[in-house]
């Protein structure tokens, strides 16, 4: 469908609305049953909604907060927000009452949706200090008899939407109409790994125009199925579950939680799934945890499926794949790997993304050789979410591919990337400074990334300030060597140290299942996680994975030291992004006396 004749994002909507009728549009899971919701509903459910909004008063221009976890109403309020001539500000469900009320108040938001008890009890400790003028709550499970004088439940809300609308549904599209492609559609607050988070401003046609390079550069059909699970407040799930799915009439399934993620996509077995590198690697974990209880037989077989699987992509990308390569891979492939595909939950996957951090080469190769097309893909919040993505049929191994339709992309004297083009956010919410300092006055976008170009494809080398140099004056990128790290089966995350010193340390997570499953195996005592990680067994184990991997990088980059992290991480403790990208600075914080001990300091 083209987009061209849409100036606003309320107009693609219903337009879909409209064609494709009693088609199912969302799914979401209750007390074990799937229900289903039509466009025609979701449709009326937005302009419900909207009309309640327009009745607590709601301006054009005017933002609206939502705070929940990924849900049929967290959609049904983003877009309302917009039909309205507002713009939704999503607020992450792991956030503290502190964050919570920075995000509200800097935003300066009207109305704030909370999804259920455990939210309202965040917001009850902030109320006072919130400059809302109405807070209203999905699920009343647990609040019955609950009252307050700023605090009111959906359905109440939804019941003076509906008669607003039968009385001034002319005014509902007046206002609609009345939206410039240049009015804001949203607010982005970037999590960041320092700092407090930037409201990143994002139009009618920022939205749009993202909308028609993302569904240009990956192809999408209507029967497509998604997951939505990441969170909504993320720049990333609102390209797959609101800009790819509305452009082109996808239907959307809700994932009961994060801990239901893996049955939820078995159930489902999507289409089209995107996810960040942490998801991708813990499949990979879970597979193998599973294979080394399998019998010797099952073990041997997928060994060697997996070598033969890699060896036929890798001679694909040489351009150099001999006949009896690819029979053998045919025979693995429908013998063993293609049962792996079930297993994990993507059987029917037509390709798959990974993007909103840095992956490890290596990845992407173990789930080619199982059949799954996943491509990498690099963006960020000030991009409106894609900058580029690897074609499906034309990969390149180590780069995150070409420059989505519509945006231009230049490498700086000092190796940043620069990115140009339609998508480009307007700017940080009350920061005209930090907004110059982004895009300059010929309109390019300063990423932050250092990167370089090769025959058009892009590869990312790390975020600038985070680029090493040695005290031997040596420039090292440490994603490289933490993605390496990573693909380890026994560490979940790694942090590398040495800017200013004479060699490269580590502060190293273990992967929690598999490293249990090691001890198990091993009869190794231990009844916390912190027992683990002082381990003298366990850190052996460690030991071994780092040197496998400095096996692989120059003398320079090899990690002398490391040490492992006694305790999980965690984004409400601010370890990582709700993107699961660590946080360095806060870590080097933490861990301060770790870094010292590696230095002899």
């Amino acid at each position: 469908m083209s987009l061209s004749t849409h100036t606003r994002f309320p107009d693609l909507f219903f337009s879909q609305v409209e064609r494709l009728g009693d088609k199912v549009a969302l799914r979401h899971k209750d007390y074990g049953i799937w229900n289903r919701i039509t466009w025609r509903e979701y449709g009326q459910r937005v302009k419900e909604v909207a009309a309640g909004l327009m009745a607590l008063g709601l301006q054009p221009g005017d933002r609206v907060t939502v705070l929940g976890d990924n849900r049929p109403e967290w959609l049904f309020c983003h877009l309302a927000a917009m039909t309205a001539g507002g713009c939704t500000v999503g607020i992450y469900p792991t956030s503290s009452a502190e964050e919570i009320a920075y995000v509200v108040n800097h935003s300066e938001s009207k109305i704030l949706f909370v999804e259920n008890e455990e939210q309202v009890d965040k917001v009850l400790d902030i109320v006072d200090d919130l400059a809302v003028d109405r807070v209203i709550i999905w699920d009343p499970k647990g609040l019955w008899g609950f009252s307050h004088p700023r605090l009111s439940f959906f359905e109440e809300f939804l019941a003076e939407g509906k008669r607003y609308l039968e009385e001034h549904g002319h005014e509902l599209t007046a206002r609609t109409e009345a939206i410039g492609p240049d009015d804001l559609a949203m607010f982005i607050y970037t999590s960041g790994t320092t700092g407090r988070p930037k409201g990143a401003m994002i139009s009618h046609s920022n939205v749009l125009n993202m909308t028609e390079s993302f569904v240009a550069a990956l192809p999408r059909r209507e029967d497509d199925e998604l997951l939505s699970y990441l969170p909504l407040a993320h720049i990333y799930e609102n390209l797959i579950s609101v800009f790819q799915a509305i452009s082109t009439g996808a239907t959307v399934n809700f994932v009961e939680s994060m801990a239901t993620l893996a049955a939820n996509l078995r159930e489902v077995s999507p289409t089209v799934f995107a996810s960040v590198p942490r998801i991708w690697e813990k499949f990979v974990s879970n597979v193998e945890i599973k294979m080394s209880d399998s019998t010797l037989v099952k073990r041997f077989c997928y060994r060697v499926a997996i070598g033969v699987g890699i060896k036929h992509i890798r001679a694909q990308a040489a351009g150099d794949c001999p006949f009896w390569l690819s029979a053998a891979y045919q025979t693995v492939y429908w013998g063993v790997l293609h049962h792996l595909r079930r297993m994990i939950g993507l059987e029917r996957i037509r390709y798959a993304v990974c993007g909103a951090a840095p992956a490890s080469p290596e990845l992407f190769e173990w789930y080619n050789a199982i059949g799954v097309k996943l491509r990498e893909g690099f963006g960020q919040t000030e991009s409106t979410g894609v900058i580029a993505i690897s074609p499906l049929d034309e990969p390149r191994p180590g780069y995150v591919g070409t420059p989505v339709p519509g945006v231009e992309v230049k490498i700086a004297e000092d190796g940043e990337i620069l990115a140009r083009g339609a998508n480009v956010f307007q700017g940080y919410f009350k920061n005209e400074e930090l907004t110059a300092e982004t895009v300059d006055a010929e309109g390019w976008l300063h990423t932050g990334d250092v990167g370089a170009m090769d025959d058009g494809y892009l590869k990312i080398l790390d975020r600038k300030k985070d680029i090493i140099i040695t005290r031997g004056g040596k420039n090292i990128t440490p994603a490289f060597i933490e993605n390496k790290l990573k693909f380890s089966f026994y560490i979940q995350d790694a942090a590398v140290i040495g800017d200013g010193r004479k060699y490269l340390t580590a502060l190293i997570l273990i992967d929690e299942d598999n490293v249990n499953k090691y001890a198990q195996d091993n009869r190794i005592p231990f009844t916390t996680f912190e027992d683990l990680t002082r381990n003298q067994e366990i850190i052996k184990l460690i030991e071994k994975e780092v040197k496998e991997v400095n096996k692989t990088l120059a003398r320079v980059e090899t990690v002398k030291k490391f040490r492992l992290l006694p305790r999980r991480f965690y984004v409400e403790d601010g370890d990582v992004t709700p993107t699961q990208k660590v946080k360095r600075s806060s870590l080097e914080k933490s861990y301060g006396n770790l870094i010292q001990e590696m230095y002899g300091s």
